[in-house]
């Protein structure tokens, strides 16, 4: 596999804002990662590329040739299905050499070394300029104008992975990249005192690890060409389901295979709060993205086709649920559940309780901060999933003289927001559920994914994903509930009078005119066990409710917002005697709308302990002495621990 990479090599400090700063030490910082090496986000030099491809095309333009349009390479927005997504996608570029420092800068800061602070690795790296603004009557610096701005230094050289959407790219395409990255010349802050100076390049990679420099050459004879098709998509040869025909009749779904995501960029699954300008992530991945991300694979195979029997029965008609992607345990790789709401904590003493079995009487209480947990017989070990925000900015559309956002006060002006997502790094486990046939058809259709895209911004910097199968054939759901999110020894209870549902995930439902409402479906449970509803009683209920919402990117239109009660809520009827095999079959089945996006997944009697300590599983004094890597050290990290070690003497010598 080939592959591609825009170089850029900084040719004069440059400050490549990330929108923060630090109170004591900098107004305006630069962009680093946990480890402190310095990047470049991958969404700004889309923007900058776009932006330099813009000039090539009119210089294309003013010598009478037609050049690709941009939309056609870099996508745009609002446009309609087909008619030309972005055919590139740009992760963040790190710095050339990051692959052989990385693993030792983990091994150096890790909690139980500490040889080396992520903050010794940005020193390195960068400097810190004083600014300030002079008075012209008195040529002295004005009051309260000292600014701090970091900037990286010169000489560095970083690379960004670039993805073609298509699988051969056409000399047109890769011409057209090629001379758009050589236009780009500038970028960061301060473009116009110094900073900023850049030199890019477009290279291809081989399997040696030498790179071929695409710029084409120009000379007087004539341009190259950038007008043609971005290149065509290779469909796979059609796969056909072994060992299996046809598929099952539709029903409460028997087994499961469970998989991994891995996230390799930042991932921004948005949910419906925050403000105008910015969008809040969920912590987890709903079983909608990866419906689509199966259906949108099966399509992209030959002769499989919408009206396919196949497709309809698993995508449309519920054939197939994915469930949603919760957080994994860093210790046991199990998939975390949400913590149910009856679940508080004493504001005094810490201890938690359970509201299911114990009430606090006069003891203030108040709710966990975290959002998942695995729930034993005397411990709830919780674990939290790590967030980032960025900040972004839309310039100035009339103009693209004007190299920034001037405000929602000026029309077409840009903007400034934030992308709230979920870190690189962390791992998430879902499973789809259906019959065995029906399970044993889409491992196949799906035997060759490995890499997915979710979420926002998925052509820049966010979304990318490692996919991987962890069952080699499907499971059976005989008695486990979301197979270890409890522990598997609390079986439900069915000798007493309470009947505690849990929600796993969020519950669509809707009132009696069918418009969308989030009340218990009590009817509906009623059903399920072969009950009449004035049988049960609801004596506790501890929810909260949240916005469902979504997009559908087949017709570029946002779904319905959808009121929901929220994971995690508890409810508590009373009720006779209950038949253990239909309490079984109802946590199987689950309650309410859309299941087969993973929604309205229950439990039943799973938890209502009593002595729950807390343990965060995320606790940097849990976690074991690293082992050395097994790597040489680079002279890159050589260079990088003299400076530190130059730097801690001469601040101890001063």
């Amino acid at each position: 596999m080939t592959n591609y990479v825009l170089e850029i090599t900084l040719e004069s400090p440059l400050t490549s804002a990330d929108g923060e700063g630090r109170i004591g030490l900098v107004d305006r910082d630069v962009a680093f990662d946990d480890l402190g090496l310095p990047i470049l986000p991958g969404r700004r030099l889309k923007g900058l590329w776009r932006e330099a491809y813009r000039d090539v095309v009119d210089a294309w333009q003013q010598c009478g040739q037609t050049a690709m349009p941009v939309e056609q390479i870099f996508g745009d927005t609002g446009q309609s299905p087909g008619s030309g997504d972005a055919c590139i996608q740009i992760a963040n570029a790190d710095l050339k050499e990051a692959s052989s420092l990385k693993e030792w800068l983990q091994y150096l800061q890790h909690p139980k070394i500490q040889k080396l602070h992520a903050d010794n690795v940005v020193y390195h790296y960068a400097t810190v300029r004083a600014q300030t603004a002079i008075d012209r009557g008195t040529g002295s610096a004005k009051e309260n104008t000292l600014r701090l701005t970091r900037t990286l230094r010169a000489g560095l050289v970083f690379w960004a992975p670039v993805r073609f959407s298509v699988a051969s790219p056409s000399s047109a395409l890769k011409n057209a990249l090629a001379l758009g990255a050589a236009a780009l010349q500038y970028m960061g802050t301060a473009r116009t005192r110094g900073l900023g100076k850049v030199r890019c390049r477009l290279l291809e990679l081989d399997r040696s690890g030498g790179s071929t420099d695409l710029t084409p050459t120009l000379n007087q004879n004539g341009l190259p060409s950038i007008t043609g098709a971005a290149g065509s998509r290779s469909l796979p040869s059609p796969m056909v389901p072994t060992g299996t025909t046809g598929f099952s009749s539709l029903g409460t779904p028997t087994h499961l295979l469970r998989y991994r995501l891995t996230l390799t960029d930042a991932a921004i699954i948005p949910v419906s709060d925050g403000d105008p300008n910015t969008v809040v992530t969920r912590r987890d991945i709903p079983g909608s993205h990866i419906l689509g991300t199966a259906a949108w694979h099966y399509l992209n195979q030959a002769n499989h086709t919408p009206a396919d029997p196949a497709f309809r029965h698993a995508f449309l008609k519920g054939g197939l649920r994915f469930l949603t992607a919760y957080p994994e345990a860093v210790d046991t790789q199990q998939r975390l559940i949400p913590i149910p709401h009856s679940m508080r904590k004493s504001k005094d003493t810490e201890s938690l309780m359970d509201f299911v079995v114990e009430t606090p009487g006069n003891v203030p209480t108040k709710r966990l901060d975290r959002q998942y947990a695995k729930i034993g017989n005397e411990s709830l070990e919780t674990q939290s999933v790590k967030i980032e925000r960025n900040y972004h900015h839309a310039r100035a559309l009339k103009d693209r003289r004007i190299g920034r956002a001037l405000g929602a006060q000026v029309a077409g002006g840009g903007a400034l927001f934030t992308y709230e997502a979920i870190q690189a790094g962390q791992s998430f486990q879902g499973a789809i559920l259906g019959s065995e046939c029906d399970l044993k058809n889409v491992k196949t259709w799906l035997q060759n994914l490995t890499s997915v895209s979710i979420g926002r911004s998925r052509s820049a910097q966010y979304g990318k994903a490692d996919f991987e199968w962890i069952d080699d054939v499907p499971q059976a759901l005989s008695g486990v509930t979301e197979w270890e999110g409890f522990n598997t020894g609390q079986a439900t209870v069915t000798n007493q009078r309470s009947l505690i549902i849990t929600t796993l995930s969020p519950l669509l439902t809707v009132n009696d005119k069918g418009h969308p409402e989030p009340h218990f479906p009590k009817h509906e449970l009623a059903t399920a066990l072969g009950m009449n509803a004035s049988d049960l009683t609801l004596s506790a209920s501890y929810t909260r409710t949240e916005v469902i919402g979504g997009y559908h990117s087949h017709l570029r239109l946002p779904r319905q917002q959808w009121p929901a009660i929220a994971p995690g809520s508890v409810f508590v009827f009373e009720a006779s005697q209950i038949d253990e095999n239909r309490l079984i079959k109802l946590e199987q089945e689950g309650l309410g709308l859309r299941k087969g996006e993973g929604y309205g997944r229950i439990a039943v009697n799973r938890h209502g302990h009593f002595g729950l300590d807390e343990d965060q599983l995320d606790n940097p004094e849990h976690t074991s002495m690293p082992d050395p890597p097994v790597s040489e050290i680079s002279e890159d990290l050589t260079e990088l621990l003299q400076s530190v070690i130059r730097t801690r003497c001469t601040t101890a010598m001063l």
